[in-house]
Formats: C-alpha cells, structure tokens, sequence
C-alpha cells in the first residue's frame, strides 16, 4: 500500500532541512487566496522544512491547491530576499489551530532568485552553517 500522505519522507527526492525561521512571504499572484484584497497580500510564515526546490509552511489562510503564485521571501535572520516561483502542491488544515501547513514547489523560471535560492539552502545543508538544525 503505498502511503499518500504528504508528510511522508519516503516521497522526498531531494534532502530536507528542518528548518524554523519566520518568513515573510508576498503573494503576488491574484487568484491564489479568496481575498477581497488588491494587490499583493503580505503572509507572516514560519518555514517547517525547505529544500532547494520546496517550502513545507504554515500559514494563517488557505491557499488554492495547483495555484501558481509567485513568492517574494525575505530571511529574517539574514535579510537576504528571494523572488521565486512557486506551485501550491497540497495543504492541510493543522488540528486546533486557525492554521494551515501548506506545500510549495519551486519552479524554474526566468527573472527570480531560484539559483541564489539553491545556493543558500546548499550551504545551509553544509555541517558549518549556523542555520544547519541537527538532528
């Protein structure tokens, strides 16, 4: 029987690092929230994991599943800005909370931060990062 459930490390093609650090990330694309906003709306989010081409979050509101959106991340810690691309993969409503935990998948595309992104999370992965959370 073969295990859907997102969570599951057995699915990972690539290393993950656990990671919690508060991001902040704008939505840029409009259709990707129900939200009588305009314009970019502006998420505070803690990362759960990342990866060199996806982000596990939580977030306050749901975003629609197979939704492209395009993420202006900034690292609290560093101040280092990433603008990515990325495709709303699955999310889960957490159990007693307002909160959801949310896939995103990173994606190639021309004019954003997807190589400076991959190059952060390379040398987090190294053993001397101080970011590097070990397990």
């Amino acid at each position: 029987m073969h295990n859907k459930n997102p969570l599951d490390d057995n699915l990972r093609t690539e290393p993950r690092l656990p990671h919690n650090e508060v991001i902040y990330v704008e939505i840029k694309s409009s259709g990707a929230v129900e939200s009588s906003e305009l314009g970019p709306v502006i998420r505070a989010s803690e990362t759960v994991d990342i990866s060199a081409n996806g982000i596990q979050v939580r977030l306050s509101q749901p975003l629609r599943v197979g939704a492209f959106i395009e993420l202006g991340i900034i690292r609290e810690k560093t101040g280092d800005r990433y603008d990515l691309v990325a495709e709303v993969r699955w999310q889960k409503r957490l159990p007693g909370s307002v909160g959801y935990l949310v896939g995103l998948a990173l994606l190639e595309s021309d004019d954003t931060s997807i190589v400076e992104w991959k190059l952060a999370v390379s040398a987090m992965l190294g053993d001397d990062d101080p970011d590097h959370v070990r397990c």
